[in-house]
């Protein structure tokens, strides 16, 4: 090795790469799988809290001993409020109607629930479990983005 020089652990396409930023690299990359498995509530996911089964109940009614995915509590809106407020949300459609009512026999999806009194909640468009996409929505696109979901129910425009 010449003086002056530092020395060049590899070149990807005519670009020399230190030797350090590769050890890092190295590190970052042996390291993430770990984080990733951890069952810690991870940053970054604001709904991590979620995973915590002792909260079931909050949003699930109980038919038996275990909270039942399917039926959700009438209460379950109160606990979407107690971080999302409504003047952050700024315009949002409504909750606690009941479709086939207000809305003259309009017709919701079965994947798309309604709480155990037949009402719209924040959980019929948004879910509190799984990855963070499109506001949680539980139907989007990347070419129709929420539209998609809004058809669900009210049909093309």
């Amino acid at each position: 090795m010449r003086r002056g020089r530092r020395p060049v652990a590899m070149k990807i396409r005519g670009v020399r790469i230190p030797a350090g930023v590769l050890a890092a690299l190295a590190g970052v990359l042996c390291c993430t799988p770990a984080l990733v498995a951890s069952k810690e509530p991870q940053r970054g996911n604001p709904h991590a809290h979620f995973q915590n089964p002792d909260l079931c109940p909050k949003c699930h009614l109980s038919p038996g001993s275990q909270p039942g995915p399917g039926r959700i509590s009438t209460r379950a809106d109160a606990v979407c409020l107690g971080c999302h407020t409504k003047e952050s949300m700024g315009s949002s459609h409504p909750v606690n109607v009941r479709p086939d009512e207000k809305y003259r026999n309009m017709s919701v999806p079965a994947d798309l629930p309604l709480d155990d009194d037949g009402r719209l909640m924040c959980l019929t468009c948004h879910t509190a479990h799984g990855a963070y996409v499109s506001f949680f929505l539980r139907r989007s696109g990347p070419d129709g983005g929420f539209e998609i979901l809004c058809e669900s129910c009210h049909g093309k425009r």
